[in-house]
């Protein structure tokens, strides 16, 4: 696979030559050497995070089948806890057997929450047993429904919001509005088992082409009461928000919301109601303010839908193999990430927003989440990919105030390349030899040397 395409690799020695990079892009990269805000405490919904960095929702399709964390799912979950992240956002789950994006995605059930319970301990365990009991990580779990990307509904049963042509190979049936009615309460009872389970907050996911996302660029649903009008097309993810909220008080409620999409209108979410390329987010600001009184206490600022402008959503110097590389210099994508979380936050500044796409930057990310979150353009520091190579990341930032650059993810793609051939998601170049040899066995498997 050594042959495949690459973007502009990083080749940066020093934060200097990433800034004069940046700067001849017309990259907007802030940078703050003193990086001591991101050890700071925090507040979300009422409780303490005990530090600004934030450990992304990255799955790892290793469950048991019938949804539970397995083996390796505590496995991951004990390193970010040992690794010292002040906020551990846990993968996708979903709420319904038939909307699991993969057959090994987490479904919380009744049956199944016995073993989230205990991941959650786990979690708590290694983080005590490493920094001391004072401190205890905010822990989140990602409540979702696939929607036209689940893979464990039966055939010809698979729905999607309305018919999107960037998206879909077939024309799928729509659900109808009854169907989504019943959803509300799905999440309702996924929340109260992950209240039950330990975990601070439950994120009603709202990203990445997933249902709640989909929802909101159904500009050509008509006739419903989930489509069209933007308050048509929010209703869904609002009433859960409301539901949830309603039901179980305890527990606060996150979002991780797509502020665009790259999709172009009307099939896209936060683009030009023209058509044209570029960005329009008076939308998810609206939609922002709105989660913001419904009572939502974190928001998560992503852009982009993995199978569709995948440089969108995770600037890379490797596509998956098989793709073509990027359009554009990562470092321009890792600027836009930023940018749009910090337009969310200066929206709603009373809602800590985690701020997205630094893995890229290597060992010259703490700099700019520093700046960054200094310049209030967000309230904690995320890393998906990054804590996947280096979950250890925190710790030694905070023993030794820098980051190792050969622990550090190399933006690779082979984490998704793993997910896409059907195998178990994790780092195949810094977890050796665990994912190695499993990204080797898939490769094989599939055809391709490695």
């Amino acid at each position: 696979m050594n042959s495949q395409p690459v973007a502009d690799r990083f080749a940066f020695r020093t934060a200097d030559a990433l800034r004069r990079k940046a700067e001849e892009l017309g990259a907007e990269l802030p940078f703050d050497q003193d990086i001591g805000v991101l050890f700071e405490e925090t507040v979300v919904g009422g409780r303490r995070v005990p530090n600004r960095i934030a450990a992304q929702p990255m799955e790892g399709c290793d469950s048991t089948p019938e949804g539970a964390p397995a083996d390796l799912t505590v496995r991951r979950y004990e390193r970010f806890g040992a690794g010292g992240a002040g906020l551990i956002w846990f993968e996708a789950t979903s709420v319904l057997g038939d909307g699991r994006a993969n057959p090994r995605q987490l479904f919380i059930t009744p049956a199944t929450a016995p073993a989230f319970r205990h991941l959650v301990g786990v979690t708590r365990i290694a983080a005590r047993q490493r920094f001391g009991p004072a401190h205890e990580p905010y822990l989140v779990l990602q409540l979702t429904h696939s929607g036209r990307f689940s893979r464990t509904a039966p055939p010809g049963e698979r729905r999607a919001a309305c018919h999107n042509p960037y998206l879909d190979r077939e024309t799928l049936p729509a659900w109808t509005d009854g169907e989504l009615d019943g959803l509300v309460s799905r999440f309702v009872d996924a929340a109260r088992l992950a209240a039950r389970a330990g975990f601070d907050a439950v994120d009603i996911k709202a990203c990445h082409g997933y249902l709640l996302h989909e929802l909101l660029g159904a500009h050509t649903r008509t006739n419903s009461r989930y489509g069209g009008p933007f308050e048509h097309r929010i209703r869904l993810l609002m009433d859960i928000v409301s539901a949830v909220r309603a039901e179980v008080p305890d527990l606060a409620i996150a979002v991780r919301l797509n502020a665009t999409d790259g999709v172009p209108f009307p099939y896209g979410f936060g683009v030009p109601a023209d058509g044209g390329a570029g960005l329009d987010l008076d939308e998810p600001k609206g939609l922002a303010r709105r989660l913001r009184d419904a009572g939502c206490a974190l928001l998560n600022v992503t852009a982009g839908i993995p199978t569709y402008g995948p440089h969108i959503n995770r600037p890379f110097d490797r596509p998956v193999a098989g793709t073509a590389p990027p359009p554009e210099h990562p470092l321009i994508g890792v600027s836009r990430l930023l940018a749009l979380g910090a337009a969310i936050q200066a929206e709603v500044p009373s809602v800590p927003v985690v701020a997205t796409g630094l893995s890229w930057l290597r060992q010259f990310w703490p700099p700019v989440a520093a700046a960054l979150l200094k310049a209030g353009g967000a309230q904690l520091a995320g890393l998906g990919r990054g804590m996947f190579a280096y979950p250890d990341a925190p710790a030694d930032l905070m023993a030794r105030g820098a980051l190792d650059p050969v622990k550090c993810c190399i933006a690779c793609s082979r984490c998704t390349e793993l997910m896409r051939m059907g195998s178990t998601a994790g780092c195949a170049v810094r977890d050796h030899p665990l994912y190695s040899a499993l990204h080797r066995r898939a490769t094989n498997a599939a055809g391709s040397p490695p």
